[in-house]
């Protein structure tokens, strides 16, 4: 699940003269993979049919498990409306809070607006929803909510680091049967709950950090669903609401206006 594979490109850059004077190191072995016949294939059903989608929307509804210094979980919680129209249209609002941030990208330009100063940027955008996704996670430190289902190949982005998968069985998400499949990597463990039937559409994507104590969890309910949704330019174009503010740069966290 390396969603930012992209950043180890850049990195890597400066090495490169280093390595001409230096003898090369011996590359780690690749991991092993183990997923089973069962979740692999509902794996690929899911994230064909995702990709394959050239317009949807979906409410996703976030619960961020934060750890305190003195060992208390706290819960996080977020509701985003996102609408997506391949390969380069997005939107990302989020739902209710009064100083949230909402993310536009009309496939020439991208705008950050947060709600509770009234204030935006915007940047130019690049061609496709993936770079999209890279560039503000690498440079503007924003993520997207389950930006692994938003790639254009979302299996081998979901599957890049995993060591092993399994089928669980099916079961329910609010009323909906669906397949349950569990993996595993180095660092984190991810659940996806897939809907059983024709429409193989992800409702739930839990990530469990490894590496951090208390292993907090990331969980992302996706629900109301619009495959195919009519979306016209005018729902990716930002308008800036009255009195709004143009700032230099994306905010990366609101803060309720006084």
């Amino acid at each position: 699940m390396n969603r930012y594979g992209f950043a180890l490109m850049l990195v890597g850059l400066p090495a490169l003269a280093a390595a001409a004077e230096s003898p090369p190191k011996a590359e780690a072995p690749p991991h092993q993979t183990h997923i089973d016949g069962d979740a692999d294939r509902l794996l690929r059903q899911m994230t064909d049919y995702v990709a394959g989608l050239q317009t949807f929307k979906v409410t996703s509804s976030t619960v961020d498990e934060v750890v305190t210094k003195d060992g208390r979980k706290i819960d996080v919680t977020g509701d985003h409306e996102v609408s997506v129209a391949r390969p380069s249209r997005l939107r990302s609002t989020q739902v209710g809070a009064s100083n949230g941030l909402s993310f536009t990208d009309d496939g020439k330009t991208m705008t950050v607006y947060c709600k509770g100063n009234n204030e935006y940027a915007s940047a130019p955008s690049p061609a496709t929803i993936d770079a999209t996704v890279d560039a503000l996670h690498n440079k503007y430190q924003l993520d997207a909510p389950g930006a692994d289902l938003l790639y254009s190949h979302p299996y081998d982005v979901l599957t890049d680091e995993v060591t092993a998968g399994q089928f669980i069985g099916k079961e329910t998400v609010d009323g909906v049967l669906t397949n349950h499949l569990a993996f595993q990597e180095k660092e984190v463990d991810w659940q996806v709950w897939i809907q059983d039937g024709p429409q193989p559409l992800p409702l739930r994507y839990v990530i469990t950090s490894k590496t951090i104590k208390d292993e907090p969890q990331f969980t992302v309910q996706l629900s109301h669903w619009q495959p195919h949704a009519p979306l016209d330019n005018s729902v990716f174009k930002f308008q800036p609401p009255p009195g709004a503010k143009k700032i230099a740069s994306f905010p990366t966290s609101c803060s309720k206006s006084q």
